[in-house]
């Protein structure tokens, strides 16, 4: 665990979890020091990949003498699908959660095939086949797949309205079908960095993305969480919607320009 202080201005504990997209060398890039001791409490930014436990973290880096920037309910209220999703309703997917499961019956009472089907935190790697559900035929076995799915099975199960997506070039092997998606960072409701979410394929733009980012920042004030991503794609019929949120500690810059999101960040903190 590395414990830094960048530009004397904000702690930032990190570990190198292994993913390019993620990782990032912030005592190549910044001037850093690493005290000893804290003495006092100072503003911190976990970069340790998946948190299981945030209430046991935000404590523990606490008695360290840092506070992580996103509070333990902060934390819940923007990566947590059922907790996020109430602020967000007409600005993204109708959708379901459920504590188990739910009966074919009861998606069709409330839903048309196809389906977008996921986990209350993440989907299995963007994989297809337990993304988009076609059929009932096709719910059967994907639902004996989610109950067996490694990041999926300890999930609570998340039925959304499907959307289709207006589509990019290229293709991701074992992912859902590319779209003109991006990611963008907020710290305190201001936009701090964003980029292409498909970071994999060649470049792709569009004219209209500030529409998108007026999108993202609506979702990022109705949650007022201080440290946040948000999601946000592009429509077949050319509309802006949000496709997720998360705690931005957990997030990967995907195509956001990491160096360049930091001097944001620091820019923001007053001495």
């Amino acid at each position: 665990m590395n414990v830094a202080r960048i530009e004397r201005k904000l702690f930032v504990v990190s570990d190198v979890v292994g993913v390019s997209a993620y990782d990032f060398n912030f005592d190549l890039h910044f001037a850093c020091d690493h005290p000893y001791q804290i003495e006092g409490e100072f503003p911190c930014i976990l970069r340790v990949g998946p948190i299981k436990d945030y209430p046991a973290e935000f404590k523990e880096k606490l008695e360290m003498g840092l506070r992580l920037v996103n509070s333990p309910e902060e934390h819940s209220r923007a990566s947590e699908l059922e907790h996020w999703y109430p602020y967000l309703e007409g600005l993204t997917p109708r959708t379901q959660i459920f504590d188990e499961l739910p009966r074919v019956e009861e998606i069709e009472s409330s839903f048309q095939w196809p389906i977008f089907m996921k986990g209350s935190r993440q989907t299995s790697k963007h994989n297809p086949d337990l993304s988009i559900i076609q059929s009932r035929e096709h719910y059967a076995l994907a639902s004996e797949k989610y109950r067996n799915d490694p990041i999926l099975h300890w999930q609570k199960p998340v039925i959304r309205e499907f959307v289709p997506l207006m589509p990019v070039a290229g293709s991701v092997p074992g992912k859902v079908n590319p779209s003109v998606e991006f990611r963008s960072f907020w710290w305190h409701g201001k936009c701090v960095g964003w980029g292409r979410y498909w970071y994999q394929l060649p470049p792709y733009q569009c004219a209209d993305v500030e529409a998108g980012l007026a999108v993202a920042k609506q979702a990022a004030d109705r949650l007022a969480v201080p440290f946040l991503v948000v999601d946000f794609a592009k429509t077949a019929d050319g509309r802006w919607i949000v496709i997720e949120c998360n705690d931005a500690q957990e997030s990967g810059y995907a195509g956001t320009p990491p160096q360049a999101l930091w001097q944001q960040i620091l820019a923001q903190v007053v001495d």
